[in-house]
């Protein structure tokens, strides 16, 4: 089965921009359950400021 699951979490309203290290933590955490991460995209803003991550995830269920 595959997923695609959107990635938002910011740094701060200071620092601005997406926590990569929650990302990572979060890769992580799909990989302990079962999970492969496939792909990982950015998405961007009008001018060009990443403001999410989308994750192609799948497993062997059916």
């Amino acid at each position: 089965m595959q997923k695609i699951i959107e990635f938002k979490k910011q740094r701060g309203f200071f620092r601005g921009g997406i926590d990569i290290d929650a990302l990572n933590e979060r890769i992580y955490q799909l990989n302990q359950d079962g999970w492969k991460v496939i792909n990982v995209s950015a998405s961007t803003g009008l001018y060009g400021q990443v403001y999410s991550y989308i994750l192609l995830i799948e497993n062997e269920e059916l």
